[in-house]
Order: structure tokens, then C-alpha cells, then sequence
């Protein structure tokens, strides 16, 4: 992403319903599957300008890591330790090498589908897990919603959810859960996407923010926070986002 983009981002993770709900999927899919420990050692991949990274420090020790400049100085602007910058595809930072086989918990939220080969990155991934460490992951879904949103934040691909599985399965990871999220508005997303992809093309692609007056974007990020409580027991069949955890093979 470029830097305008990164000061996007950091303008609107703290409030955006789209980011608070997906904290929210955090807080159940760790409450679940790392049982709420406040002693976890995490590591998010793709760290960007830390608002996530900030939150976590609830369950314990965290890290981060990004490619870019840009998300490094965010995260150092906010006074976050052990960020690092480094590609998952080739890690070479040592703090980061001695911490392999020790992650309780490693997030890529919406990373994947930055990287050209995401099966190295995956495998990866499981090099760093911990023996009982849970891998989870949020990928952009349908490619047939691809548009500028994606073109300006440099994605590679939008995933079909057989596609996510089957190359965990390639990476060594046993799949625990598969679902997707952002289902509530789904059938507005496909026709603003489609729209757009229409009528509304620029020169200069640019992300689908879209500044809501407040008590939509609360009731947006209401209707996420439902979604997240829900999909604890049940697996949603559609959405925007899919969602895996996955653990290593032994």
C-alpha cells in the first residue's frame, strides 16, 4: 500500500465499524480456541499501523511484523515493542527466528492475499506455532468482487474458500474451523462492488472506505458484533471475509 493508504488506515481503525468488528471476531475465535489466557505469546503478521497489535496486548506478549516502512513507523508512533520488519515468505530478523515453535496464537488478518506465493508464507507460519498454536487467518472472498478496492491495496487474489483450505492443507495445517464473516452485508457489498466496477472506475484506484455518520457505523459494527457471537458454534455459508483457524499437523 502507499502512504496515503497507511494514513487511511490508521485514521479509520480505531472506529470504523469494519475494524472494530473484526476485534470482536478476535475476542471469540481466541475466547474459543486459546481459551481467553492472558499469557499468550502472539504474532501478527502484517502488522500495519498497529491498532490490532495494541488490542491483543490483553492476551499477553505480542509481535508484530511487516513488509513496509510505512507500518513500522505507525506502530513505533504508537509506542509498540517488538515490531519488526520482515517478508514471512523469508524471515531474517533473529528476535524473530528465536521465536520459532513458541507462538501460541499467529494472526494474518487480510495478509495472504498481499503474497505472491501464500503457501511459503503459510508454511512458514507453521514453522513459528507452538506444538498446540492455532493459526488464524482472514482472507478477502469471491473473486468475483474483485475491484479498485483490491487493485489499490495491492491484492493478489480474492480467494474461493476450497482455495484457502486446500493450500493450508499444502502448508502442513490441519483446518479446525471454516466460515465466512461480514454476512449481514453482503448483498450491499456485492452491489456496491459491482457498481463501482461499472460506473464508478477512477485512474487511481483507491479503497471502498466509506465515512458513515456515526450512529450507522455504530449499528454496522452492532450487527458485526452479532455475527461475531454467532459464528462461535456456527459456520456462515456466505459473506465477504472468510475466516479459518487452523492448527499444525503433528
Amino acid at each position: 500500500m502507499n502512504l496515503n493508504e497507511y494514513e487511511k488506515m490508521a485514521t479509520f481503525e480505531k472506529d470504523y465499524w469494519w475494524h472494530r468488528g473484526r476485534l470482536r471476531l478476535l475476542d471469540t475465535l481466541i475466547g474459543k480456541y486459546a481459551e481467553n489466557r492472558t499469557d499468550l505469546k502472539i504474532l501478527e503478521v502484517g502488522c500495519g499501523t498497529g491498532e490490532n497489535a495494541e488490542y491483543l496486548k490483553k492476551y499477553g506478549l505480542v509481535y508484530g511484523m511487516d513488509i513496509a516502512d510505512e507500518a513500522i513507523k505507525f506502530c513505533r508512533e504508537r509506542g509498540l515493542e517488538r515490531i519488526y520488519k520482515d517478508d514471512l515468505v523469508d524471515i531474517k530478523t533473529p528476535e524473530l527466528l528465536e521465536q520459532k515453535g513458541k507462538f501460541d496464537v499467529i494472526l494474518a488478518l487480510d495478509v495472504l492475499e498481499h503474497i505472491q506465493d501464500d503457501v511459503a508464507a503459510m508454511s512458514n507460519v507453521k514453522d513459528l506455532l507452538g506444538e498446540n498454536g492455532v493459526f488464524i487467518a482472514t482472507v478477502p472472498a469471491h473473486k468475483f468482487l474483485w475491484s479498485e478496492h483490491d487493485e489499490s491495496l495491492h491484492h493478489k487474489r480474492r480467494y474461493h474458500s476450497l482455495e484457502i483450505k486446500r493450500k493450508l492443507a499444502d502448508a502442513g495445517f490441519e483446518v479446525l474451523r471454516k466460515s465466512y464473516f461480514i454476512v449481514t452485508f453482503f448483498p450491499i457489498i456485492v452491489f456496491y462492488r459491482f457498481w463501482n466496477n461499472i460506473f464508478g472506475k477512477s485512474a487511481y484506484p483507491k479503497t471502498s472506505y466509506v465515512l458513515l455518520p456515526e450512529a450507522i457505523n455504530n449499528f454496522f459494527y452492532k450487527l458485526l458484533q452479532i455475527e461475531a457471537k454467532i459464528i462461535k458454534d456456527f459456520d456462515f455459508p456466505v459473506g465477504t471475509t472468510i475466516v479459518t483457524v487452523a492448527k499444525k499437523l503433528k
